[in-house]
């Protein structure tokens, strides 16, 4: 005799191994799997319904255990159950008030976008887009300065790494590492927008423009550029949303506590993952408000941007959770310090394998899109992680 645990993904093929008749692997295949879902901002009253309709079909959910007080406030709760469950839970939301029709319909959807994470940019049909970066300054921790003030020798790294597989340039021209200070407008605009221009006639593959700045964008956009990476989410630029709005382009939207300047003095969470969760939420918001559609709309949790080595690490390991928005997600841990410390001490040049480690990783926790120094080692990591969890 042999007993083994089976992942859950593989559960509806062992059945089809086993010779379970379809229709039974149809019904039973909803049952094999548990999902556990943190609803919040519920009453206390809809609390109280969940979990009594939930109890009714077999699942379960976990509530705040005294309501004293709670009766006008609102409060979260996990609510566990299987697929199978779940959809007998939508048919009683239904039929009851208090609102929860609609948390019902959220349900189903937001186990949807868990189990296939979204890459809708651009009509691209792949499992995973890599995201080459190009630093064009002076004093960038990954390659020292190399392409600033270094047009052709910037371009010929750009078109390398679109052919070791690159799918979009990242090009940036203001440092954003941890005590970097801004640089002004003008300087910015001097960086990068030779490159910009001569690479657009030279790719064609996507291009990004890493910055907060409107005019930068602005300019960025009329050359040609595809995608507008702020990892200042339009914080920074009041005027950024309504150039995105007009472009109609890809904005990716970066959560960061601080800024480059002091993001690492003493950065501290409660809950790093529902921080992040309540910024992307009020970041959507405002971006919709703005006349920006959500499809334009990628989401990055910011790795190193304000965050303890414990943080960037839980973010890594909760990245599915972000699949709530039904969103790309894009990760960005490319030879970044906690990486080097976790390692030993290690100096950037030496932090490629944990990179990858990262990236492959993120992959199997949803991120869909990474941005990296070392593209044909990205690129093939990937590609074997994505053959394996599909």
């Amino acid at each position: 005799m042999n007993i083994r645990v089976l992942e859950p993904f593989c559960v509806k093929e062992e059945m089809k191994r086993i010779a379970v008749h379809p229709q039974g692997i149809e019904q039973l295949e909803n049952k094999a799997c548990l999902y556990c879902l943190k609803i919040s901002g519920v009453n206390i009253k809809q609390a109280n319904v969940i979990k009594q309709e939930a109890l009714a079909v077999g699942a379960d959910a976990a509530v705040p255990y005294s309501v004293l007080n709670l009766e006008n406030k609102n409060v979260d709760i996990i609510l566990m159950a299987t697929l199978k469950q779940y959809k007998k839970l939508v048919i009683k939301f239904a039929q009851q008030p208090f609102g929860l029709k609609n948390i019902g319909e959220e349900i189903l959807k937001t186990i949807e976008r868990y189990l296939h994470p979204s890459l809708a940019i651009k009509n691209i049909q792949k499992k995973f887009l890599i995201m080459g970066i190009l630093n064009i300054t002076p004093d960038s921790f990954s390659d020292g300065g190399m392409y600033f003030d270094n047009i052709d020798l910037a371009i010929k790294k750009a078109i390398q790494m679109q052919e070791e597989g690159a799918d979009i340039i990242d090009i940036g021209g203001e440092s954003s590492r941890p005590g970097s200070s801004p640089v002004d407008e003008k300087e910015e605009l001097r960086r990068i927008m030779p490159v910009i221009k001569r690479l657009r006639r030279e790719l064609s593959c996507l291009i990004s423009c890493d910055t907060s700045r409107s005019s930068v964008a602005k300019q960025a956009l009329e050359e040609g550029v595809d995608i507008v990476n702020d990892i200042y989410a339009l914080k920074r630029d009041e005027q950024m949303a309504q150039i995105i709005a007009e472009a109609g382009c890809s904005v990716v939207l970066m959560h960061m506590q601080g800024t480059p300047e002091t993001m690492q003095k003493n950065p501290f969470y409660y809950d790093v993952i529902g921080e992040i969760c309540d910024f992307f939420r009020e970041r959507i918001d405002f971006c919709i408000n703005h006349n920006i559609n959500k499809n334009q709309i990628i989401l990055d949790p910011g790795i190193g941007f304000g965050k303890r080595i414990e943080d960037n690490l839980e973010i890594i390991k909760r990245l599915r959770e972000f699949t709530c928005f039904g969103l790309p997600l894009c990760l960005g841990t490319s030879i970044k310090a906690f990486i080097g410390k976790i390692a030993g001490g290690v100096s950037a040049e030496k932090r490629l394998p944990g990179t990858i480690a990262t990236c492959a990783i993120g992959y199997i926790n949803g991120a869909r899109i990474f941005r990296v120094h070392d593209v044909i080692q990205a690129q093939q990591a990937l590609k074997i992680t994505a053959e394996i969890y599909g």
